[in-house]
């Protein structure tokens, strides 16, 4: 499944590929109620008081382009044009997202699930969510996030958890080899300015490169992140309520280049091409070579 989902080609006002995959692959599952809204898919599967809920978006940054065919190397996989030969960006920002969601569908009786439409043009899905979807939900997940082993609790400058909840949780991440750590804005962090009552987190899933056509998925790393998710709904079973505490407004994607704080991280202060320093060499010995 995670090679079919890589294959979709889903760029942003141009995902309805990957929103038909979806809903075809939704419209099996027993027991499980599916609608849209503005675009964006909303599923519960079972029937109780409270749900896990574990979130998405369905575009990526890529251009669509006459071929993307999933290539694993050595337990990677990368994109690949066969037509012209060159490597293209394989999605996995936020394909790999897409992937755990659908797995975690598969694995329990009872869960909620949100596909967002357009998150890497300003989250503008899940600034359109229907809010009432979350309204019986114990936590949020969202594996949108590259590397394996971040674990988002201050997203954009916005508090995503309870303590609570960070501190049930903190054998699970020490287990997988997590930590937490601040990120930058996606779809939890939006539903939180939206009023969303309950903690969330934003989780490392294995993509590495993301929005290059170098862009590459370590599988090991996207079975660990499935590992971590799994294990996080099947133990904390509790209802983890949070109000956001704001620390800093919102700057949209458009102002990042004149933003004080880093574009990435949110964490330090932008010193060049909107970066902190830490997220700048990173991205700089990754893939900005000559930058």
């Amino acid at each position: 499944m995670l090679k079919e989902i890589l294959s979709i080609q889903s760029e942003s006002y141009n995902q309805w590929r990957m929103f038909a995959y979806l809903i075809r692959k939704l419209s099996i599952l027993e027991d499980t109620d599916v609608y849209v809204d503005k675009g964006n898919i909303y599923v519960t599967k079972g029937y109780a008081r409270s749900y896990p809920c574990v979130v998405a978006h369905m575009d990526t940054v890529h251009d669509i382009v006459e071929d993307l065919t999933p290539i694993e190397i050595d337990g990677k996989i990368t994109g690949l044009n066969r037509f012209t030969m060159q490597q293209v960006g394989i999605g996995g920002d936020d394909k790999v997202g897409i992937y755990i969601a659908m797995q975690c569908l598969q694995l329990f009786d009872n869960i909620k699930v949100a596909f967002f439409r357009d998150e890497e043009v300003g989250c503008d899905g899940s600034y359109d969510a229907d809010m009432n979807f979350f309204s019986d939900c114990k936590y949020v997940l969202q594996c949108d996030r590259r590397g394996n082993s971040d674990f988002i609790v201050n997203g954009a400058g916005v508090e995503l958890s309870s303590q609570d909840f960070l501190r049930d949780i903190q054998p699970l991440l020490f287990g997988h080899g997590y930590s937490e750590t601040y990120g930058s804005i996606t779809d939890v962090v939006a539903l939180k300015e939206n009023g969303l009552g309950v903690s969330c987190a934003n989780i490392s899933c294995g993509y590495y490169n993301p929005h290059s056509p170098q862009e590459y998925v370590d599988i090991n790393d996207v079975e660990n992140c499935l590992n971590l998710v799994v294990s996080i709904i099947s133990t904390l079973t509790d209802t983890y309520p949070h109000e956001m505490p704001v620390y800093k407004p919102y700057k949209s994607y458009t102002a990042w280049d004149d933003a004080t704080y880093c574009a990435d991280c949110w964490a330090g202060e932008a010193v060049h091409m909107g970066l902190c320093k830490d997220c700048y060499q990173f991205y700089q010995k990754e893939y900005l070579q000559g930058y």
